[in-house]
């Protein structure tokens, strides 16, 4: 048998290696993501109690550039195995710092009506729709890689109202945002998932961590916001 033969790359042994591979990936991916979700509380719960929940207040800016900042250093190091780790978990302990400030606000009851509860509802919720798209994902083996486009239209469109809400300040728009927002995010979990699934090895671990995460975070604060939106109008 001529060694060069293409079909050999597809017998059981070497199927098996390459499953064992994709495997040790998803582990090493959910295993980073949930070192990210620590990260970000962590970085949530220093800010509350040292008082940088309060400067953050006052300086939103700041914790904007410092978030850009080490989203670029996590890209940058993502391929490199003794610098990805670090960078992933200062950026999601920056992303905690940055949303202290609203987590501040409503623990300490300054929102009339809305208490921490709010916080631990939204955090279920998020949890719960989170690990059933993904568990969804796994056990359907459905691609959804074919929505990343509109999602990503989506995305845009809800960054522009979003903007131009800045100046309108509207409590309707900001709560009609938050819940395509809620839409969006979790198209994103359910295209996420497929990539990493489908494409194992393409995207490095950190970053694909990364991804969830967002997916995660981005969620919480869409439902926070419609929870609390909810209960003002109550």
């Amino acid at each position: 048998m001529n060694s060069s033969n293409p079909t050999l790359a597809f017998t059981p042994d070497a199927l098996e290696v390459v499953g064992v591979a994709r495997v040790a990936y998803l582990r090493k991916v959910y295993s980073y993501f949930g070192l990210g979700m620590l990260g970000g509380v962590i970085g949530s719960l220093i800010a509350m109690n040292t008082g940088l929940a309060l400067f953050m207040a006052h300086n939103f800016f700041i914790g904007i550039i410092a978030l850009f900042g080490m989203l670029f250093l996590a890209n940058k190091n993502a391929a490199n195995p003794a610098t990805a780790l670090p960078t992933l978990f200062a950026f999601t302990f920056v992303s905690g710092v940055i949303l202290s400030p609203t987590l501040f606000f409503i623990a300490r009851r300054y929102i009339p009506g809305i208490g921490v509860e709010v916080i631990y509802e939204a955090l279920f919720l998020t949890s719960l729709i989170f690990a059933g798209l993904t568990a969804y994902v796994f056990v359907t083996k459905k691609d959804f890689t074919y929505m990343g486009a509109t999602l990503m239209i989506g995305l845009f469109l809800v960054i522009g109202v979003s903007l131009v809400n800045l100046f309108f300040a509207s409590a309707n728009v900001s709560l009609a945002v938050a819940v395509v927002t809620s839409i969006l995010f979790s198209g994103f979990i359910l295209y996420d998932t497929s990539r990493i699934i489908r494409n194992a090895h393409a995207v490095p671990p950190t970053m694909a961590a990364l991804s969830l995460y967002l997916d995660f975070l981005n969620l919480f604060m869409a439902l926070l916001q419609i929870l609390t939106g909810g209960r003002r109008r109550n």
